[in-house]
């Protein structure tokens, strides 16, 4: 985990498999919109038709933040929080140029640019772990099959991500 911040971890296969409900993403919509739908979400679910394992892509919320070093508005339009040092877009401000997406070290990037309406524009949107909501982020407290959390309560082993209370002793 070093080189990143607090974020979406998505838990081994062998605790919890994620069932493709995409929940998490209907809720990080309506949180974030009011609304839910196609492409109106700040987390991406990878659906794997086959093996059925799919995958959960969120902001890893890098410390050395290539997304906010991007930015032509940095601390205008990407932000990053003083109290919790999440990166987070301030939409008001984006002027959707894509630096940021484009500086994401991740492939697919974890920034998206959408088309919120005419007035608004194109827009920058990232997962900001629902700042400011007191629940935490929305796709967590979701989850059915609860197969993700916050990286801080996670352990890495070799076998995966484990939450630190289930994570097998060696």
């Amino acid at each position: 985990m070093e080189g990143y911040g607090n974020h979406i971890v998505q838990y081994s296969p062998e605790y919890s498999l994620c069932a493709g409900c995409e929940a998490c993403s209907i809720m990080c919509g309506l949180t974030h919109e009011g609304f839910t739908g196609p492409g109106n979400c700040r987390i991406r679910l990878k659906l794997a038709r086959r093996s059925l394992i799919h995958e959960i892509l969120s902001c890893q919320q890098c410390d050395d933040h290539p997304c906010y070093e991007a930015c032509p508005l940095k601390d205008d339009a990407m932000c990053i929080d003083a109290d919790t040092g999440i990166v987070y877009v301030n939409e008001d401000s984006c002027i959707g140029c894509g630096r940021c997406m484009k500086a994401c070290k991740f492939t697919p990037s974890r920034i998206s640019l959408r088309r919120s309406n005419v007035k608004r524009g194109t827009k920058a949107v990232k997962c900001d772990l629902c700042r400011g909501n007191p629940d935490g982020p929305q796709c967590i407290k979701y989850c059915q099959v609860v197969c993700i959390g916050l990286s801080d309560d996670s352990v890495l082993r070799e076998d995966g991500w484990w939450p630190k209370s289930a994570a097998p002793q060696d």
